[in-house]
């Protein structure tokens, strides 16, 4: 898989910042490893510092993500995701959000930071 995923344990939340050129296929596939992974994570709060993914560009690929999300992270309580401004579509949070999901999508780190901790 090209993709490079480092996870920092903060105070009340989670950062995980994925880099790399996934295929769709590889990038739901991590999604379900992170579903297992955050389960066992004291924290219930995570954000996806989505800025370093060069693939994964469209209005499609983000509805996958966001079914994909609804099923593998339905555990967390707050989920941030920061994308790039050229990026954002919303449909990876409105797919999300319809399964009862908690996704916000940021273009600025400090404000999905905030929105965790709020």
């Amino acid at each position: 898989m090209s993709l490079e995923i480092k996870v920092e344990h903060r105070e009340g939340y989670s950062v995980v910042r994925v880099e790399g050129e996934p295929t769709l296929g590889q990038f739901l596939s991590f999604l379900q490893l992170i579903g297992v992974e955050t389960s066992g994570w004291a924290a219930k709060r995570v954000m996806f510092d989505l800025r370093g993914v060069r693939t994964l560009t469209t209005f499609t690929e983000h509805f996958a993500v966001g079914e994909e999300v609804a099923r593998q992270l339905k555990h967390l309580h707050r989920i941030a995701s920061v994308v790039p401004a050229d990026r954002i579509t919303r449909a990876s949070e409105k797919t999300a959000r319809q399964s009862g999901v908690n996704l916000m999508v940021f273009t600025d780190e400090a404000e999905a930071v905030a929105w965790l901790r709020d």
